[in-house]
């Protein structure tokens, strides 16, 4: 993850080209964030509202756009990943399973 020390430098152009454009956003789905995060969403949408409709749906909607674009390959990779470890465990359950006895006297 980057810290502040590498963290990759942006003009204020390129940050308002990529998240601070306006959205509508037609259908909607909750996402539940910390209120600090709100605030935190809240007042960087204002920042740009008057000028670039700017708000706090739109913007963190185009921040978590860019993390999936961001992070796709690796999110891909893990999920492929994970798929493949659950297909052989689904594939091989009955290998290592030793199957249960059936008492003498039960009946069928």
């Amino acid at each position: 993850m980057k810290t502040k020390k590498n963290q990759k430098q942006v003009s204020i152009e390129e940050y308002i080209e990529t998240y601070c454009q306006e959205k509508r956003i037609r259908e909607r789905y909750a996402v539940y964030v910390s209120p600090k995060t709100h605030c935190n969403l809240r007042n960087i949408a204002r920042l740009f509202a008057s000028e670039h409709h700017t708000t706090t749906s739109s913007l963190a909607d185009s921040i978590i756009s860019f993390h999936f674009e961001e992070y796709k390959e690796l999110l891909n990779n893990e999920h492929e990943e994970k798929t493949r470890e659950f297909l052989e465990w689904f594939n091989n359950r009955g290998e290592s399973e030793e199957p249960e006895e059936q008492p003498d006297d039960a009946e069928i």
